[in-house]
């Protein structure tokens, strides 16, 4: 690789990454937070609940796990889900003591989530179908590989005590 190549190729990484780590990533944030603003919740209450439905049918203890928060505050998030009618809670059939969540799968909410992620879904079809398929499979390696770093680096910071 030539200098001036290699001047370019690093030109290009610092141009993605001011993309991705800084407009990207809050515009991501922002759509979330107007979206749970639409449907009248906060945004970590969304976030929540985009978290349970990866997850599927839980234990609220799982979802504390997954998103660092507190028994009581996640307790206090289920609330607020169950009552916007993005969640269901149930007695675990293999132990009565215990809650399961699931995922609502009708109701006006779950509509409403629906039509705001659709229009959003129909747009970024748009963009992925300008991409072959070698460049989708990058593309796909590209945001599961930094998913996971997210995810890693995530856990560390809540490991790691402020001083």
């Amino acid at each position: 690789m030539s200098t001036s190549d290699a001047t370019g190729r690093r030109a290009l990484q610092h141009h993605l990454g001011q993309q991705l780590g800084s407009r990207f990533s809050t515009a991501v944030v922002l759509f979330h937070a107007a979206a749970a603003e639409r449907i009248g919740l906060n945004v970590t209450d969304f976030r929540c609940a985009e978290v349970l439905l990866r997850l599927g049918p839980t234990h609220p203890g799982r979802l504390a796990e997954a998103t660092g928060m507190s028994s009581a505050a996640t307790a206090q998030v289920l609330n607020r889900l169950e009552r916007a009618g993005l969640v269901h809670r149930e007695p675990d059939p293999a132990d009565g003591r215990r809650t399961i969540v699931r995922p609502a799968q009708d109701g006006e909410t779950v509509r409403l989530v629906g039509e705001i992620f659709g229009r959003f879904g129909g747009r970024v079809a748009a963009v992925v179908d300008a991409y072959d398929e070698a460049q989708l499979r990058t593309v796909l390696d590209f945001v599961t590989r930094t998913a996971e770093i997210l995810e890693d680096e995530t856990a560390a910071l809540r490991r790691t005590r402020r001083r």
